[in-house]
């Protein structure tokens, strides 16, 4: 009896373990979504940046074309958008790599998810079966007990008639 309560508890223990790493798989992807979600916004705010120099690049050469300072200027601001340019460009390739190891881990992740699901239920199933089973053998231990007292009872009334003759 010990035995089968004891099975029961590990397999309530193992459906725990199973349901803690399906939490645990959800967070790391929601921590990835994360990561990618604040790329997506530095590369959005660079690209903004890039826009307004270029925009001031064009101002700059457009007012100050004969003069020197003006080139220079531009030449520096043509320089920072490029520099410019360039990041996000490393970041929109880290951003990629990002996305599809994301996307790996997600699959991966939800794969975890499914078979740990479905492992949590199959122990949900024995542990069900297993209650039952400690049920049964509970009510028929308990008849055979009391057909033992009366059948102790019995022997007990015939042995006293047989001690009276």
């Amino acid at each position: 009896m010990e035995a089968i309560k004891k099975k029961v508890a590990a397999l309530r223990e193992e459906a725990n373990r199973h349901a803690d790493r399906a939490d645990a798989a959800e967070q790391r992807a929601k921590d990835q979504n994360k990561v990618v979600d604040d790329q997506q916004a530095e590369i959005d705010q660079l690209k903004r940046q890039i826009i307004l120099l270029e925009t001031d690049l064009d101002k700059a050469e457009g007012e100050t074309e004969g003069r020197r300072t003006a080139d220079e200027r531009a030449s520096s601001a043509e320089s920072r958008a490029d520099q410019l340019e360039q990041k996000v460009r490393m970041l929109d390739n880290e951003l990629d790599r990002v996305e599809t190891d994301l996307g790996s881990k997600v699959k991966l992740l939800q794969e975890q998810l499914r078979v740990a699901e479905h492992e949590a239920e199959e122990m949900r199933r024995k542990s069900d079966r297993l209650d039952k089973e400690v049920d049964t053998l509970e009510h028929n231990l308990s008849k055979v007990r009391e057909e033992n007292a009366a059948t102790q009872t019995k022997l007990e009334e015939t042995l006293r008639e047989l001690n009276d003759m």
